[in-house]
């Protein structure tokens, strides 16, 4: 799913939000779990960050459906919190 958005993301036409895989129903946001070694859940953990941090979808955000612009940039900013929080807790243990 990723794969197929960042090719349309590459490409000139408009996002929606049904063109954005949000990672939903998911136990883990960044995808690291207790099984994973410390430095596979900080790979991960990474990885998400620099995939879902607001900063990084300021250009993206141009691009967006104005009607969904909003509704996305909040999204963004709730993933991003889960990943953080996930960071918090990996630390923990």
């Amino acid at each position: 799913a990723w794969g197929h958005f960042e090719g349309k993301a590459a490409s000139s036409c408009a996002l929606g939000r049904a063109d954005i895989p949000f990672p939903t129903g998911l136990a883990s946001v960044s995808g690291a779990s207790a099984a994973d070694s410390a430095a596979d859940r900080k790979k991960k953990l990474r990885a998400a960050l620099l995939r879902w941090h607001p900063d990084k979808w300021a250009p993206l955000l141009g691009r967006v459906r104005e009607e969904d612009r909003d509704w996305v940039l909040e999204r963004v900013k709730e993933i991003t919190r889960k990943i953080l929080e996930e960071k918090e807790d990996s630390a923990d243990n």
